[in-house]
């Protein structure tokens, strides 16, 4: 599977790979260099490609429930099988680290799995009205055709919590991955091909976002579209959606924060709580990128915060023992270097890193920032690296409102031994996941998305899964009307 820039790849469209007019580069994000090169769809190839997935949506539909998720395993049994050249794929689109790329692609597969049986579990209901040769059926029906738009950072796990409940459920998908890494998502639809998927069921369209996006969503097929990235694309694909009336999900990043407490175990927790923050280079919707400590603690706790983060290898994917990776392009580290240097000058410390290493690739060194006021511009924004602002608090309860005043609303950390007030702070915090004395991955069990601008609906969970689907109220009547009197 190894790339080559002049064989360019193509859209995936009713199982053909078609070429468009133009191609535009892939860097590969440790090197700076051209790692691929991908058509732009056109217009014309937007319109087959959802075409494609409506006239396959009734046979897809009308295919058991069981067929479905029969397939849905075989694609997960396939994904294993080609850990080898995804990882690969994901080190040199990505910029992840070879063990971190893998985790991914196992990581997929269980997303496919789980979304194979969770899909089985979708209920109707037949309310007991109890009146005679009447009932009332209230069951679920797939939205159709779904668009499913993802981001670089995580592109294959993305998707498989956008495509997998939806093709569980019986709708179609159009992928359209993210520029900066379309690769894997290209190989994804090509094994779903090889695993008996039936052509246009999952088709993917690349090209960049400004252009191919909006051919998308402004378009009259697609029943929902299913969204991960900047809160300004998601503004701009609901607002584009409520001219056509139609259903959105949307996951808009965090600016997430973390609470330590003067009680909590926090030399225990340090270590995890400094690769939590700094994870995959701080380019992960829900990493904790401020950290409220406890007046009584914070000088031992920045002490040893920022020495453990300055021991964090950055290094290539390809290299061993390597913590962060590179950004994964240009303009993403342009931004993130703007947004550090902002912060400096309106009087936050630099007290780690804020510079960019002199070597190839877009690298950012690991940067602790404190001493950042709640009205710096930092404050307000999501910030896609490895920075992370740590915050002295007199009082738990002002730090709870300053968290709560940030306009996002996708994740929390809270670290106490006293479990009355944990309760009650998890309760108070404006955030649509809160992990209490434990750092984890989210749990695909477990509904996942945020409050106010992180976002609307959910993935994951079994509500992950509804949220695909459409209510319907069928009443029946049978035997005999009864008589009027």
């Amino acid at each position: 599977m190894e790339s080559s820039a002049t064989e360019p790849f193509g859209c995936l469209i009713h199982g053909r790979l078609e070429m468009g007019a133009e191609t535009y580069p892939v860097f590969n994000p440790s090197t700076g260099e051209v790692f691929a090169r991908v058509t732009t769809a056109d217009r014309s190839m937007v319109h087959r490609a959802l075409e494609s997935a409506r006239e396959s949506r009734g046979s897809w539909q009308r295919l058991p429930s069981s067929e479905r998720a029969d397939l849905l395993h075989r694609l997960a049994a396939k994904v294993r099988e080609q850990a080898d050249p995804l990882t690969f794929l994901l080190c040199n689109e990505v910029g992840k680290p070879t063990q971190s790329a893998r985790e991914e692609v196992h990581h997929t597969a269980a997303l496919l799995d789980f979304f194979a049986e969770e899909s089985l579990r979708l209920l109707g209901r037949i309310p007991l009205r109890g009146y005679p040769g009447e009932q009332v059926l209230i069951v679920r029906m797939p939205v159709g055709v779904v668009v499913a738009i993802t981001p670089f950072n995580y592109p294959l796990s993305t998707l498989a919590c956008k495509m997998a409940p939806a093709l569980g459920v019986g709708c179609t998908v159009v992928a359209k991955p993210d520029e900066h890494a379309p690769l894997s998502t290209i190989e994804m639809a090509k094994l779903a091909l090889e695993v008996g998927f039936p052509p246009g069921v999952l088709n993917v369209v690349t090209g960049p976002g400004p252009e191919v996006g909006p051919l998308l969503v402004d378009h009259p097929i697609p029943g929902l579209i299913a969204f991960t990235g900047s809160l300004e694309v998601g503004r701009q694909v609901q607002a584009i959606s409520a001219r056509w009336v139609r259903k959105v999900v949307l996951e808009l990043g965090g600016h997430c924060p973390a609470f330590v407490c003067h009680d909590a175990d926090w030399p225990a927790l340090l270590d995890s709580l400094v690769l939590q923050s700094l994870k995959n280079s701080g380019q992960y919707c829900y990493r904790p990128s401020q950290i409220f400590v406890d007046g009584r603690i914070y000088e031992d706790f920045e002490k040893r915060f920022i020495a453990r983060a300055a021991q964090c290898r950055v290094g290539a994917a390809w290299e061993p023992d390597v913590d962060l990776g590179p950004l994964n392009n240009r303009e993403l580290l342009a931004k993130v270097e703007e947004q550090v240097r902002g912060a400096v000058q309106e009087g936050a410390h630099l007290a780690l890193g804020g510079y960019v290493p002199e070597r190839p690739g877009f690298f950012y060194a690991p940067t602790v920032l404190t001493c950042v006021k709640p009205q710096t511009a930092i404050m307000q924004e999501d910030v896609f690296g490895p920075v992370v602002m740590l915050h002295r608090a007199e009082d738990m309860e002002a730090a709870v409102d300053q968290a709560n005043a940030s306009p996002h609303g996708l994740a929390a950390y809270l670290f106490t031994r006293d479990l009355g007030s944990a309760m009650e702070w998890a309760s108070r915090i404006e955030a649509g996941s809160v992990w209490v004395n434990r750092i984890h991955q989210a749990y695909p069990e477990a509904p996942f998305g945020g409050m106010k601008q992180s976002g609307l609906g959910r993935e994951k969970g079994h509500a992950g899964v509804e949220e695909f689907t459409e209510l319907k109220t069928i009443y029946l009547s049978y035997g005999s009307p009864p008589l009027n009197k």
